[in-house]
Formats: structure tokens, C-alpha cells, sequence
């Protein structure tokens, strides 16, 4: 008999059930999300956001099929979500769609890595998600307040649109020609028609229609002999 943890958590996959499903699914239309544990959650029990129409022996296949991860069981709970609003304090009452969840028991424990510094997220596009983050939570705050609405000096502008701006000051300043790049579309517009004109003079003729024939004066060797 195994005695100790380790020995144990090897002679689990043994006496596990090795039966699977045997539809094979190369491109699912399906999105699972692996959501980090709550600080008293034990390594060996992973959550998962499913959709609804999920069931534990898919969850089971799924995290064998592409991850190679053997499961003891599996628990699944529907969280209903609460009414709301539709704009946070105002709007139609709605209730949004609830939300499954499975939690599987794993062979193996897992344990998530450690959250990095905010100095150290650079080249995981942070700035980009924080920036998009940012923008959501003014939108949303927004939409809560209706009267609170900022002004147009007041609101960021883009390094696009100074540029714009300050190009448009010195066209109206230094009177600087501007162009949208159509005088080099007529030019290649005029090349194409030249091309055309120029090669319906080589255009073949229809028919036989303007062609003689050259009149053979030679006679044929066998036409000679006859006559003689």
C-alpha cells in the first residue's frame, strides 16, 4: 500500500477511469477561462469559467485532450446574476446572463505564479490594457452621471490629432501647397489610356478580310509531268 502523498497522487492515474469521449474536435467555438484562486484555495482544485450548455465530462476531455491533465472530479454551479440597470442608475431593468462555473479536483496541483510589479509588466502590453481600463471606467462613470459631462478643452487629445492640427496652422501661416496625391493618379490614369489607343493599332484583323493572296507562279512537279 502506498504510504506516503507522492505515492499516492501516482497510483491515482492507475485506477482512474481511462474511457473518454470519441468525438473529435479540432476547432471548438468554445472559450474556457482558467480563473486564478482565492487566497485558502488548495493547489489541487482549479476553477473554470464554462459556457452554459458545458457538462463535467466535456470539461474532463477538454483538459485532457490539449492540456494532458488528468481529473479526479469535478463540481459545476450556475451563478445567476443580479438585476441592473442598463446605464448603471438609470435605464431599463435587465438581468444579465448568468454564469458557469466548474471547480475540477487535478491530479497534479498547480500553482499560479506570482503577480509581477507593475515596473515589470512592460512587455506584456500593460500600458496598452491599462490605458483601454482606464477609458472603460471614465465611460462607465459617465454613463452614471449624464449631467456630469466634460468639456471639449478639458478632454486628453491624441499625439495624431496635435499633429493634424499644428499641420493645418502652418498650411494657413506659410501658405504651403497642399496635395492629396491625385495629380499622380491622373498621370497613371493618362499612361493606362495611351496603352489602350496604342494597342488597338495592333489590334489583329478580323476574318481574311484585306488580305491577298500571292499568286504562285511555280507549277508543282507532278502537274509538269501530266502535261507532257
Amino acid at each position: 500500500m502506498a504510504s506516503t502523498p507522492a505515492a499516492a497522487a501516482r497510483a491515482v492515474p492507475t485506477r482512474m477511469h481511462k474511457k473518454f469521449g470519441k468525438k473529435q474536435v479540432f476547432l471548438p467555438n468554445h472559450v474556457i477561462a482558467f480563473i486564478r484562486p482565492l487566497p485558502k484555495q488548495p493547489p489541487n482544485l482549479a476553477s473554470f469559467a464554462v459556457p452554459l450548455k458545458f457538462n463535467k465530462l466535456d470539461l474532463r476531455d477538454y483538459l485532457f485532450h490539449a492540456y494532458n491533465v488528468e481529473v479526479l472530479s469535478v463540481r459545476s454551479f450556475i451563478n445567476q446574476s443580479p438585476p441592473q440597470q442598463k446605464y448603471g442608475t438609470h435605464g431599463k431593468w435587465y438581468r444579465p446572463q448568468s454564469k458557469k462555473m466548474m471547480i475540477a479536483e487535478l491530479v497534479k496541483p498547480f500553482v499560479w505564479p506570482e503577480v509581477l510589479p507593475e515596473s515589470q509588466r512592460e512587455g506584456y502590453d500593460y500600458e496598452t490594457f491599462k490605458s483601454i481600463q482606464d477609458q472603460r471606467d471614465k465611460h462607465i462613470k459617465r454613463q452614471m452621471d449624464p449631467s456630469d459631462i466634460p468639456l471639449r478643452t478639458m478632454t486628453a487629445q491624441s499625439k495624431d490629432r496635435k499633429d493634424l492640427r499644428q499641420q493645418a496652422q502652418d498650411f494657413l501661416k506659410r501658405g504651403v501647397e497642399w496635395s492629396n496625391g491625385r495629380e499622380q493618379q491622373q498621370e497613371a490614369i493618362n499612361k493606362f489610356i495611351a496603352a489602350q489607343k496604342e494597342a488597338e493599332k495592333w489590334k489583329e484583323v478580323e476574318g481574311d478580310e484585306g488580305i491577298t493572296e500571292r499568286p504562285d507562279t511555280a507549277k508543282p512537279e507532278g502537274e509538269s509531268k501530266s502535261k507532257e
